[in-house]
């Protein structure tokens, strides 16, 4: 992140591939590009300074302006993927248009094209997905689902853009609840969008961690949690407790109350049953 230059092509098709060998062909390793911008700062980018960064030029947006970053990066997964003799996974954050969706599958295939032109070894496909952390993204998400192989939802920038709180300014922590059923009913619309396309949905996020949101999230039909591995046994046993039957209640109850802290009151009580 301090560095004075981007790391090259080179250098990042070395470490992706450390990665991919490490965990082999069987467990995916997914690589989420490049987030650049709200507060995350990269100097040699030299990006304008921006009232609100959160909202600015960030992620995917970089590349309306100039699509070396992204395509570079792409570019090294390619060949790392192809050297390692595995399946990349990649996924885009910020992505917020249909727009955005295809700017990325346009960015994955430029790359695939500038790599294939040198000789390199290819692999067959790349899995491409989109995180939905802005709330159109959720809205849309029946429409995004036919362009990409899988959704993941982050639930920390989620929540900070449905409720309008800044998630770094502690004066607005009871709004950064991302079980708030504001949030859960796009979570909810972004399952089903995903359904209609038969694409898995996945949470990464401080709530996936979470017994409590886990719970919420598996009963609202999210296929993949995304956790510290601190947090797995709890998790693991909060699931391990409850039926479907009462999943499918409390996915109900939870996008009927009025705020977070019932939701968390409906979950504790199958933790604590």
């Amino acid at each position: 992140m301090k560095r004075p230059a981007p790391p090259s092509e080179d250098e990042q098709t070395q470490a992706y591939r450390q990665a991919f060998e490490a965990f082999g062909p069987d467990r995916p390793v997914v690589v989420r590009l490049a987030d650049i911008g709200g507060d995350k700062s990269i100097p040699y980018l030299r990006l304008a300074a921006e009232a609100n960064p959160f909202l600015g030029v960030r992620a995917i947006r970089l590349a309306y302006a100039d699509r070396g970053l992204l395509t570079t990066q792409l570019r090294a997964i390619w060949r790392a993927g192809g050297e390692a003799g595995v399946t990349p996974h990649v996924m885009a954050p910020m992505v917020g248009t249909l727009a955005d969706a295809e700017l990325l599958l346009a960015l994955r295939d430029q790359a695939r094209s500038d790599v294939a032109r040198t000789g390199g070894k290819l692999p067959d496909r790349m899995v491409t997905g989109v995180m939905v952390e802005i709330p159109s993204a959720a809205l849309i998400s029946r429409e995004l689902a036919r362009l990409v192989d899988f959704f993941s939802i982050g639930t920390n920038d989620l929540t900070q853009y449905t409720l309008a709180a800044d998630r770094s300014n502690p004066a607005l922590s009871r709004l950064q609840d991302a079980l708030h059923p504001a949030v859960l009913r796009l979570i909810a619309k972004t399952v089903e969008g995903a359904d209609a396309a038969g694409i898995p949905v996945a949470v990464c996020g401080e709530l996936a961690g979470d017994p409590a949101g886990a719970l919420v999230l598996v009963a609202l039909g999210v296929d993949e949690l995304s956790a510290d591995s601190n947090s797995l046994d709890e998790v693991r046993a909060a699931l391990g407790r409850v039926r479907r039957a009462q999943l499918d209640e409390l996915a109900t109850a939870a996008l009927a109350a009025p705020d977070a802290r019932a939701v968390r009151e409906l979950a504790a009580g199958l933790l604590d049953g």
